[in-house]
Protein backbone atom coordinates (compact mmCIF):
# COMPACT_ATOMS: atom_id res chain seq x y z
CA UNK A 1 0.00 0.00 0.00
CA UNK A 2 1.82 3.23 -1.12
CA UNK A 3 2.31 5.88 1.71
CA UNK A 4 0.23 8.95 1.28
CA UNK A 5 1.79 11.82 0.45
CA UNK A 6 2.43 15.21 2.24
CA UNK A 7 1.14 18.10 0.37
CA UNK A 8 3.02 20.03 -1.96
CA UNK A 9 1.66 23.13 -0.40
CA UNK A 10 -0.64 23.40 2.90
CA UNK A 11 -3.38 26.45 2.91
CA UNK A 12 -4.22 26.27 6.38
CA UNK A 13 -0.70 27.95 7.87
CA UNK A 14 2.06 29.79 6.65
CA UNK A 15 5.37 28.46 5.54
CA UNK A 16 7.87 30.33 6.70
CA UNK A 17 10.60 27.85 4.11
CA UNK A 18 9.24 29.19 1.39
CA UNK A 19 10.32 32.76 1.52
CA UNK A 20 13.79 31.95 3.69
CA UNK A 21 15.51 34.18 2.52
CA UNK A 22 19.76 33.91 3.78
CA UNK A 23 20.81 35.68 6.99
CA UNK A 24 21.89 38.99 6.52
CA UNK A 25 24.86 40.76 8.71
CA UNK A 26 27.04 43.67 8.81
CA UNK A 27 30.32 42.41 8.33
CA UNK A 28 33.69 44.68 8.63
CA UNK A 29 35.88 42.75 6.63
CA UNK A 30 35.78 40.46 3.79
CA UNK A 31 36.23 37.10 6.15
CA UNK A 32 35.36 33.54 4.67
CA UNK A 33 33.37 35.12 1.83
CA UNK A 34 33.28 33.31 -1.11
CA UNK A 35 31.99 36.24 -3.55
CA UNK A 36 32.48 40.29 -3.19
CA UNK A 37 29.92 42.26 -4.89
CA UNK A 38 31.64 45.93 -5.67
CA UNK A 39 30.22 48.70 -8.00
CA UNK A 40 32.00 50.60 -11.06
CA UNK A 41 30.90 54.08 -11.95
CA UNK A 42 32.23 56.73 -14.08
CA UNK A 43 34.11 59.82 -12.48
CA UNK A 44 35.20 62.43 -14.56
CA UNK A 45 35.38 60.43 -17.70
CA UNK A 46 37.09 57.34 -15.92
CA UNK A 47 35.90 54.08 -14.49
CA UNK A 48 35.92 54.08 -10.59
CA UNK A 49 35.89 51.07 -8.59
CA UNK A 50 33.01 51.35 -5.47
CA UNK A 51 33.56 48.95 -2.74
CA UNK A 52 37.09 47.94 -3.63
CA UNK A 53 38.69 46.93 -0.28
CA UNK A 54 42.49 46.86 0.34
CA UNK A 55 41.70 43.01 1.48
CA UNK A 56 41.01 42.82 -2.67
CA UNK A 57 43.76 44.83 -3.92
CA UNK A 58 46.22 42.57 -1.48
CA UNK A 59 44.33 39.23 -2.71
CA UNK A 60 45.02 40.75 -6.60
CA UNK A 61 48.64 40.30 -5.86
CA UNK A 62 51.72 42.25 -6.20
CA UNK A 63 51.79 44.44 -9.01
CA UNK A 64 47.83 43.64 -10.35
CA UNK A 65 46.01 46.71 -10.31
CA UNK A 66 41.95 45.44 -9.46
CA UNK A 67 40.76 47.80 -11.47
CA UNK A 68 42.23 47.22 -14.83
CA UNK A 69 42.10 43.10 -14.55
CA UNK A 70 38.07 43.92 -14.17
CA UNK A 71 38.21 46.05 -16.95
CA UNK A 72 39.38 43.88 -18.90
CA UNK A 73 37.32 40.92 -17.66
CA UNK A 74 34.44 42.68 -19.45
CA UNK A 75 33.32 45.28 -16.38
CA UNK A 76 32.24 48.62 -17.20
CA UNK A 77 30.27 51.46 -15.41
CA UNK A 78 26.49 50.84 -17.59
CA UNK A 79 23.88 49.97 -15.49
CA UNK A 80 23.08 46.90 -14.57
CA UNK A 81 26.41 45.36 -16.31
CA UNK A 82 28.13 42.66 -14.51
CA UNK A 83 31.70 40.94 -14.72
CA UNK A 84 33.50 38.35 -12.80
CA UNK A 85 37.20 37.60 -11.85
CA UNK A 86 38.25 34.95 -9.69
CA UNK A 87 41.12 35.69 -7.43
CA UNK A 88 42.76 33.11 -4.86
CA UNK A 89 39.44 31.73 -2.36
CA UNK A 90 37.23 34.66 -4.08
CA UNK A 91 35.28 35.70 -6.40
CA UNK A 92 35.05 39.44 -7.63
CA UNK A 93 31.39 40.63 -9.17
CA UNK A 94 31.84 44.54 -10.56
CA UNK A 95 28.47 45.71 -11.25
CA UNK A 96 27.29 49.01 -13.33
CA UNK A 97 26.84 52.18 -11.27
CA UNK A 98 26.21 54.95 -14.03
CA UNK A 99 28.46 57.97 -14.89
CA UNK A 100 28.20 59.43 -11.32
CA UNK A 101 29.86 58.53 -7.85
CA UNK A 102 26.79 60.56 -6.77
CA UNK A 103 24.72 57.24 -5.58
CA UNK A 104 20.57 57.31 -4.83
CA UNK A 105 19.31 54.18 -2.89
CA UNK A 106 17.72 52.88 -5.35
CA UNK A 107 21.01 52.67 -7.38
CA UNK A 108 22.52 50.73 -4.67
CA UNK A 109 19.67 48.55 -4.15
CA UNK A 110 19.75 47.46 -7.76
CA UNK A 111 23.09 47.03 -8.02
CA UNK A 112 23.20 44.63 -4.94
CA UNK A 113 19.94 42.52 -6.62
CA UNK A 114 21.91 42.12 -9.63
CA UNK A 115 25.20 40.76 -7.87
CA UNK A 116 23.05 38.37 -5.97
CA UNK A 117 20.98 36.98 -8.56
CA UNK A 118 23.95 36.78 -10.95
CA UNK A 119 25.91 34.98 -7.90
CA UNK A 120 22.85 32.58 -6.92
CA UNK A 121 22.64 31.45 -10.76
CA UNK A 122 26.14 30.52 -11.35
CA UNK A 123 26.43 26.80 -10.37
CA UNK A 124 28.61 25.74 -7.09
CA UNK A 125 29.57 22.82 -5.23
CA UNK A 126 28.51 24.52 -1.90
CA UNK A 127 25.83 27.26 -0.91
CA UNK A 128 27.75 30.79 -1.62
CA UNK A 129 29.02 33.41 1.37
CA UNK A 130 28.00 36.54 -0.06
CA UNK A 131 29.90 39.97 1.01
CA UNK A 132 28.68 43.60 -0.67
CA UNK A 133 30.34 46.16 -0.66
CA UNK A 134 29.27 49.47 -1.84
CA UNK A 135 30.31 51.98 0.35
CA UNK A 136 26.88 52.27 1.90
CA UNK A 137 27.25 55.45 4.52
CA UNK A 138 23.67 56.48 5.59
CA UNK A 139 20.80 54.26 7.09
CA UNK A 140 18.96 54.98 4.04
CA UNK A 141 21.60 53.19 2.18
CA UNK A 142 22.48 50.08 4.14
CA UNK A 143 18.90 49.91 4.38
CA UNK A 144 18.73 49.77 0.37
CA UNK A 145 21.38 47.33 -0.03
CA UNK A 146 19.91 44.82 2.43
CA UNK A 147 16.66 45.01 0.61
CA UNK A 148 18.30 44.96 -2.94
CA UNK A 149 20.38 42.07 -1.46
CA UNK A 150 17.10 39.80 -0.47
CA UNK A 151 15.31 40.64 -2.39
CA UNK A 152 17.51 39.94 -5.50
CA UNK A 153 18.07 36.39 -3.48
CA UNK A 154 14.34 35.51 -3.82
CA UNK A 155 13.48 32.76 -6.29
CA UNK A 156 10.10 31.03 -6.58
CA UNK A 157 10.05 26.99 -4.29
CA UNK A 158 8.90 24.75 -6.87
CA UNK A 159 5.98 22.44 -6.18
CA UNK A 160 8.01 19.39 -6.27
CA UNK A 161 8.24 16.93 -3.70
CA UNK A 162 11.56 17.58 -2.91
CA UNK A 163 13.18 21.26 -2.20
CA UNK A 164 16.26 22.58 -4.10
CA UNK A 165 18.95 23.47 -1.75
CA UNK A 166 19.75 27.11 -0.75
CA UNK A 167 22.30 28.76 -3.12
CA UNK A 168 23.20 31.49 -0.83
CA UNK A 169 24.22 30.45 2.64
CA UNK A 170 24.53 34.02 3.53
CA UNK A 171 25.33 37.87 3.03
CA UNK A 172 27.25 40.00 4.68
CA UNK A 173 27.06 44.16 4.18
CA UNK A 174 30.56 45.59 4.53
CA UNK A 175 29.76 48.53 6.55
CA UNK A 176 30.81 51.97 7.97
CA UNK A 177 31.26 52.39 12.10
CA UNK A 178 28.43 54.19 11.74
CA UNK A 179 26.38 51.67 10.16
CA UNK A 180 23.08 51.22 12.19
CA UNK A 181 21.81 47.38 12.75
CA UNK A 182 18.56 49.45 12.41
CA UNK A 183 18.69 50.19 9.12
CA UNK A 184 19.67 46.00 8.16
CA UNK A 185 16.79 45.11 10.43
CA UNK A 186 14.16 47.22 8.47
CA UNK A 187 15.86 46.41 5.13
CA UNK A 188 15.04 42.87 5.85
CA UNK A 189 11.41 43.55 7.10
CA UNK A 190 10.88 44.89 4.36
CA UNK A 191 12.42 42.69 1.85
CA UNK A 192 10.82 39.45 3.63
CA UNK A 193 7.46 41.34 3.11
CA UNK A 194 7.93 41.57 -0.66
CA UNK A 195 9.04 38.00 -0.66
CA UNK A 196 5.94 36.90 1.08
CA UNK A 197 3.39 39.13 -1.64
CA UNK A 198 5.91 37.32 -4.51
CA UNK A 199 5.24 33.95 -3.25
CA UNK A 200 1.71 34.28 -2.68
CA UNK A 201 0.98 35.68 -6.13
CA UNK A 202 2.98 33.27 -7.61
CA UNK A 203 1.09 29.81 -6.09
CA UNK A 204 -1.41 28.62 -8.85
CA UNK A 205 -5.12 29.17 -7.78
CA UNK A 206 -6.23 25.76 -7.22
CA UNK A 207 -4.26 25.90 -4.15
CA UNK A 208 -4.87 29.85 -3.14
CA UNK A 209 -8.34 30.52 -3.14
CA UNK A 210 -10.37 32.99 -1.13
CA UNK A 211 -10.88 30.93 2.59
CA UNK A 212 -6.94 29.92 1.73
CA UNK A 213 -5.22 33.25 1.21
CA UNK A 214 -7.10 34.42 4.22
CA UNK A 215 -5.63 31.55 6.42
CA UNK A 216 -2.39 32.24 5.13
CA UNK A 217 -2.59 35.78 6.45
CA UNK A 218 -4.29 35.03 9.58
CA UNK A 219 -1.44 32.16 10.46
CA UNK A 220 1.19 34.93 8.79
CA UNK A 221 0.39 37.49 11.45
CA UNK A 222 -0.55 35.59 14.55
CA UNK A 223 2.57 36.69 16.03
CA UNK A 224 1.96 40.10 15.81
CA UNK A 225 -0.59 42.41 17.70
CA UNK A 226 -2.49 42.88 14.55
CA UNK A 227 -6.13 42.31 14.73
CA UNK A 228 -7.84 39.77 12.30
CA UNK A 229 -11.27 39.74 11.10
CA UNK A 230 -13.17 38.01 8.34
CA UNK A 231 -16.80 38.22 6.54
CA UNK A 232 -17.64 34.58 4.95
CA UNK A 233 -20.24 35.08 2.06
CA UNK A 234 -22.87 34.65 5.05
CA UNK A 235 -22.50 37.63 6.99
CA UNK A 236 -20.92 39.75 3.51
CA UNK A 237 -24.63 39.18 2.40
CA UNK A 238 -26.16 40.51 6.09
CA UNK A 239 -23.91 43.03 5.66
CA UNK A 240 -24.96 44.20 2.02
CA UNK A 241 -21.71 43.68 0.14
CA UNK A 242 -23.11 43.29 -3.19
CA UNK A 243 -20.25 43.98 -5.10
CA UNK A 244 -17.99 40.90 -3.53
CA UNK A 245 -20.78 38.63 -3.48
CA UNK A 246 -21.85 39.09 -6.96
CA UNK A 247 -18.18 38.71 -8.49
CA UNK A 248 -17.53 35.16 -6.26
CA UNK A 249 -21.12 34.21 -7.02
CA UNK A 250 -19.61 31.78 -9.65
CA UNK A 251 -17.06 30.05 -8.20
CA UNK A 252 -17.88 26.92 -5.46
CA UNK A 253 -15.21 28.45 -3.40
CA UNK A 254 -17.15 31.31 -2.17
CA UNK A 255 -15.91 34.88 -1.26
CA UNK A 256 -14.17 36.46 1.75
CA UNK A 257 -13.45 40.59 3.16
CA UNK A 258 -10.38 40.25 4.91
CA UNK A 259 -9.95 43.09 7.46
CA UNK A 260 -6.53 44.20 9.64
CA UNK A 261 -5.95 46.40 12.13
CA UNK A 262 -2.74 47.82 13.54
CA UNK A 263 -3.38 50.54 16.28
CA UNK A 264 -0.37 51.01 18.15
CA UNK A 265 -0.57 53.32 21.52
CA UNK A 266 0.23 57.09 20.74
CA UNK A 267 -0.34 56.89 16.45
CA UNK A 268 -1.96 60.00 15.56
CA UNK A 269 -2.54 58.82 12.30
CA UNK A 270 -4.89 57.04 10.51
CA UNK A 271 -4.08 54.75 6.89
CA UNK A 272 -6.46 52.53 5.32
CA UNK A 273 -5.28 50.20 2.65
CA UNK A 274 -7.67 48.58 0.07
CA UNK A 275 -6.22 45.72 -2.01
CA UNK A 276 -7.77 43.82 -4.57
CA UNK A 277 -7.99 40.08 -3.87
CA UNK A 278 -9.17 38.08 -7.06
CA UNK A 279 -7.40 34.94 -6.67
CA UNK A 280 -8.50 33.78 -10.03
CA UNK A 281 -9.97 35.93 -12.85
CA UNK A 282 -11.46 33.98 -15.67
CA UNK A 283 -12.98 36.95 -16.91
CA UNK A 284 -16.67 35.43 -15.87
CA UNK A 285 -19.01 35.65 -19.09
CA UNK A 286 -16.48 37.69 -20.54
CA UNK A 287 -14.09 35.48 -20.82
CA UNK A 288 -10.18 35.73 -21.25
CA UNK A 289 -8.10 34.98 -23.90
CA UNK A 290 -6.51 31.59 -23.38
CA UNK A 291 -2.86 33.74 -23.27
CA UNK A 292 -4.66 35.46 -20.39
CA UNK A 293 -6.08 32.97 -18.68
CA UNK A 294 -2.87 31.32 -17.99
CA UNK A 295 -1.50 34.14 -15.56
CA UNK A 296 -4.53 34.87 -14.58
CA UNK A 297 -3.41 33.83 -10.72
CA UNK A 298 -2.06 36.97 -10.07
CA UNK A 299 -5.10 38.80 -10.02
CA UNK A 300 -4.56 39.37 -6.43
CA UNK A 301 -1.41 41.15 -5.84
CA UNK A 302 -2.86 44.21 -4.33
CA UNK A 303 -4.27 41.92 -1.68
CA UNK A 304 -1.17 40.55 -1.10
CA UNK A 305 0.78 43.59 -1.54
CA UNK A 306 -1.43 44.92 1.35
CA UNK A 307 -1.74 42.15 3.75
CA UNK A 308 2.37 42.01 3.35
CA UNK A 309 2.99 45.80 3.83
CA UNK A 310 0.46 45.50 7.21
CA UNK A 311 2.77 42.65 8.65
CA UNK A 312 6.23 44.78 8.02
CA UNK A 313 4.74 48.00 9.53
CA UNK A 314 3.40 46.15 12.56
CA UNK A 315 6.88 44.32 13.13
CA UNK A 316 8.70 47.13 12.56
CA UNK A 317 6.68 48.67 15.04
CA UNK A 318 5.86 51.77 12.90
CA UNK A 319 3.53 54.52 14.80
CA UNK A 320 0.45 54.81 12.36
CA UNK A 321 -2.30 53.03 12.65
CA UNK A 322 -3.14 50.86 10.01
CA UNK A 323 -6.48 49.21 9.02
CA UNK A 324 -6.30 46.77 6.14
CA UNK A 325 -9.18 45.25 3.57
CA UNK A 326 -8.50 42.54 0.98
CA UNK A 327 -11.94 42.03 -0.75
CA UNK A 328 -11.28 38.43 -2.23
CA UNK A 329 -13.10 36.64 -4.88
CA UNK A 330 -12.20 33.74 -7.30
CA UNK A 331 -14.19 35.36 -10.98
CA UNK A 332 -15.88 31.91 -12.48
CA UNK A 333 -18.44 30.66 -14.72
CA UNK A 334 -21.20 28.72 -14.04
CA UNK A 335 -25.04 29.44 -13.29
CA UNK A 336 -24.92 31.54 -10.15
CA UNK A 337 -21.96 33.82 -11.98
CA UNK A 338 -22.93 37.12 -12.65
CA UNK A 339 -23.92 38.26 -15.92
CA UNK A 340 -23.72 41.53 -18.05
CA UNK A 341 -26.43 43.55 -17.95
CA UNK A 342 -26.98 43.07 -14.23
CA UNK A 343 -27.69 44.92 -11.27
CA UNK A 344 -25.70 45.17 -8.14
CA UNK A 345 -26.21 46.88 -5.29
CA UNK A 346 -23.10 48.22 -3.24
CA UNK A 347 -22.18 48.46 0.89
CA UNK A 348 -23.04 52.28 0.15
CA UNK A 349 -26.44 51.50 -1.50
CA UNK A 350 -25.27 52.47 -5.13
CA UNK A 351 -26.05 50.82 -7.96
CA UNK A 352 -24.04 49.81 -10.46
CA UNK A 353 -24.44 48.15 -13.65
CA UNK A 354 -22.33 45.63 -14.98
CA UNK A 355 -21.43 46.27 -18.05
CA UNK A 356 -18.21 43.82 -18.60
CA UNK A 357 -18.08 41.21 -15.81
CA UNK A 358 -14.37 41.27 -16.86
CA UNK A 359 -14.60 44.44 -14.88
CA UNK A 360 -14.86 42.63 -11.56
CA UNK A 361 -11.64 44.18 -9.65
CA UNK A 362 -13.32 48.01 -9.76
CA UNK A 363 -16.77 46.14 -8.20
CA UNK A 364 -15.31 44.72 -5.04
CA UNK A 365 -13.18 47.41 -4.48
CA UNK A 366 -15.91 49.57 -4.76
CA UNK A 367 -17.84 47.43 -1.61
CA UNK A 368 -14.26 47.81 0.39
CA UNK A 369 -14.08 51.45 -0.38
CA UNK A 370 -17.63 52.15 0.61
CA UNK A 371 -16.83 50.52 4.09
CA UNK A 372 -13.66 51.86 4.74
CA UNK A 373 -14.89 55.20 4.59
CA UNK A 374 -16.81 54.27 8.31
CA UNK A 375 -13.09 54.35 9.99
CA UNK A 376 -12.40 58.06 9.07
CA UNK A 377 -9.31 57.53 7.44
CA UNK A 378 -6.50 60.59 7.43
CA UNK A 379 -5.23 58.82 3.70
CA UNK A 380 -7.03 55.66 2.35
CA UNK A 381 -4.98 53.83 -0.41
CA UNK A 382 -6.28 51.15 -3.23
CA UNK A 383 -3.52 48.80 -4.77
CA UNK A 384 -5.02 46.80 -7.46
CA UNK A 385 -3.95 45.14 -10.94
CA UNK A 386 -6.93 47.13 -12.57
CA UNK A 387 -6.76 47.62 -15.64
CA UNK A 388 -4.71 46.45 -19.16
CA UNK A 389 -5.46 50.28 -19.95
CA UNK A 390 -2.68 51.18 -17.44
CA UNK A 391 -0.41 49.03 -19.11
CA UNK A 392 -1.28 50.12 -22.66
CA UNK A 393 -0.40 54.04 -21.48
CA UNK A 394 2.59 53.19 -18.92
CA UNK A 395 4.49 49.88 -19.81
CA UNK A 396 4.74 47.15 -18.05
CA UNK A 397 7.38 48.65 -14.63
CA UNK A 398 5.73 51.92 -13.99
CA UNK A 399 2.29 51.69 -11.92
CA UNK A 400 -0.61 54.15 -12.50
CA UNK A 401 -0.96 56.67 -9.45
CA UNK A 402 -4.78 58.34 -9.72
CA UNK A 403 -6.26 60.87 -6.93
CA UNK A 404 -8.61 63.41 -5.57
CA UNK A 405 -6.00 65.49 -4.81
CA UNK A 406 -2.30 66.40 -5.28
CA UNK A 407 -1.00 67.01 -2.33
CA UNK A 408 -1.86 63.62 -2.06
CA UNK A 409 -0.14 62.17 -4.86
CA UNK A 410 3.21 64.59 -3.69
CA UNK A 411 2.83 62.23 -0.76
CA UNK A 412 2.38 59.01 -2.54
CA UNK A 413 5.13 59.55 -5.06
CA UNK A 414 7.70 60.45 -2.21
CA UNK A 415 7.20 57.08 -0.30
CA UNK A 416 7.13 55.83 -3.66
CA UNK A 417 10.71 57.51 -4.70
CA UNK A 418 11.90 56.16 -1.08
CA UNK A 419 11.06 53.06 -1.65
CA UNK A 420 12.46 52.82 -5.00
CA UNK A 421 9.08 52.12 -7.15
CA UNK A 422 8.33 53.88 -9.93
CA UNK A 423 4.25 55.34 -10.55
CA UNK A 424 3.09 58.07 -12.68
CA UNK A 425 0.13 60.30 -12.13
CA UNK A 426 -2.51 59.88 -14.61
CA UNK A 427 -5.46 62.34 -14.50
CA UNK A 428 -9.53 61.98 -13.39
CA UNK A 429 -10.68 64.33 -15.25
CA UNK A 430 -14.48 65.62 -15.59
CA UNK A 431 -15.38 64.35 -18.64
CA UNK A 432 -14.54 60.86 -17.63
CA UNK A 433 -16.37 60.98 -14.62
CA UNK A 434 -19.53 62.39 -16.99
CA UNK A 435 -19.15 58.88 -18.45
CA UNK A 436 -20.28 57.14 -15.18
CA UNK A 437 -23.91 57.56 -15.49
CA UNK A 438 -26.35 54.63 -16.32
CA UNK A 439 -29.69 54.62 -17.82
CA UNK A 440 -30.34 51.90 -15.57
CA UNK A 441 -28.55 52.10 -12.43
CA UNK A 442 -25.88 54.99 -10.37
CA UNK A 443 -23.70 53.93 -12.25
CA UNK A 444 -22.09 52.30 -14.85
CA UNK A 445 -18.84 49.85 -14.69
CA UNK A 446 -17.58 51.01 -18.23
CA UNK A 447 -17.75 52.77 -20.56
CA UNK A 448 -15.45 51.75 -23.80
CA UNK A 449 -11.94 51.25 -24.51
CA UNK A 450 -10.66 54.78 -24.92
CA UNK A 451 -9.53 56.14 -21.26
CA UNK A 452 -9.96 52.58 -19.04
CA UNK A 453 -7.61 53.67 -16.50
CA UNK A 454 -9.10 56.72 -16.01
CA UNK A 455 -12.78 55.57 -16.32
CA UNK A 456 -11.68 52.66 -13.64
CA UNK A 457 -10.18 55.63 -11.47
CA UNK A 458 -13.17 58.03 -11.20
CA UNK A 459 -15.92 54.74 -10.52
CA UNK A 460 -13.59 54.07 -7.70
CA UNK A 461 -13.62 57.49 -6.58
CA UNK A 462 -17.65 57.62 -6.58
CA UNK A 463 -17.17 55.36 -3.55
CA UNK A 464 -14.89 57.45 -1.32
CA UNK A 465 -16.40 59.90 1.06
CA UNK A 466 -15.70 63.60 -0.05
CA UNK A 467 -12.98 65.16 2.28
CA UNK A 468 -11.25 62.16 2.21
CA UNK A 469 -7.54 62.23 0.78
CA UNK A 470 -7.07 58.98 -1.59
CA UNK A 471 -5.04 57.34 -3.93
CA UNK A 472 -5.60 55.02 -6.56
CA UNK A 473 -2.18 52.35 -7.60
CA UNK A 474 -2.71 50.88 -10.96
CA UNK A 475 -0.06 47.65 -10.43
CA UNK A 476 -1.36 46.36 -13.28
CA UNK A 477 1.91 46.52 -14.98
CA UNK A 478 4.38 46.21 -12.77
CA UNK A 479 3.01 43.64 -10.29
CA UNK A 480 3.80 40.28 -12.64
CA UNK A 481 7.61 40.64 -14.47
CA UNK A 482 6.57 39.09 -18.24
CA UNK A 483 9.64 39.89 -19.48
CA UNK A 484 13.76 38.45 -18.13
CA UNK A 485 14.37 39.28 -14.10
CA UNK A 486 16.24 42.47 -14.30
CA UNK A 487 17.88 44.17 -10.97
CA UNK A 488 16.43 42.89 -7.79
CA UNK A 489 13.10 42.12 -9.25
CA UNK A 490 12.64 37.96 -10.85
CA UNK A 491 10.54 36.46 -13.48
CA UNK A 492 6.68 36.26 -12.42
CA UNK A 493 5.32 38.30 -9.00
CA UNK A 494 7.32 41.17 -8.08
CA UNK A 495 5.77 42.48 -4.92
CA UNK A 496 4.99 45.50 -6.45
CA UNK A 497 3.53 48.33 -3.89
CA UNK A 498 4.84 46.49 -0.93
CA UNK A 499 7.97 49.03 -0.35
CA UNK A 500 6.15 52.14 -1.32
CA UNK A 501 2.88 50.88 0.88
CA UNK A 502 5.75 50.77 3.92
CA UNK A 503 7.78 54.10 2.87
CA UNK A 504 3.79 55.52 3.37
CA UNK A 505 3.14 54.77 6.76
CA UNK A 506 6.56 55.67 7.94
CA UNK A 507 5.96 59.03 6.79
CA UNK A 508 2.92 59.30 8.55
CA UNK A 509 3.88 57.25 11.89
CA UNK A 510 4.13 59.18 15.39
Amino acid sequence: MATPQQPLFDSTRFDPGRTDLPPVELVKSIGRASDVIVGLAESKGRPTLVGATAELEKLAGRGIQLLATLVEQGAQSRVDTIACLNLPGVRVLAVGLGDSLDLSPEDLRRAAGIGVRHTASIASPSPRRIVVSLEASSDAQLQAVVEGALLGSYDFVPLRRHRPTRAIESIGVLSSPRASQQALDAGRSVAHAVCVARDWTNLPANLLGPSDLVEQARSYLKDLRVGVDVLDEHALAKAGFGGILAVGGGSARPPRLLRLDWHPRGARKHLVLVGKGITYDSGGYNLKSAESLLTMKHDMAGAAAVIAATHAIAELGLGVHVTTYAPIAESMISGNAYRPGDVLTIYDGTTVENIDSDCEGRIVLADALARANDDLPDLLVDVATLTGACMIALGTRVGGLMTNEDATADQVLDAAEIAGEEFWQLPITSQIRSQLSSEVADLRSKKDKFGGALFAAAFLQHFVADGTSWAHLDIAGPAWNREAAHGYVPTHATGAGVRTLIALAQSMAS
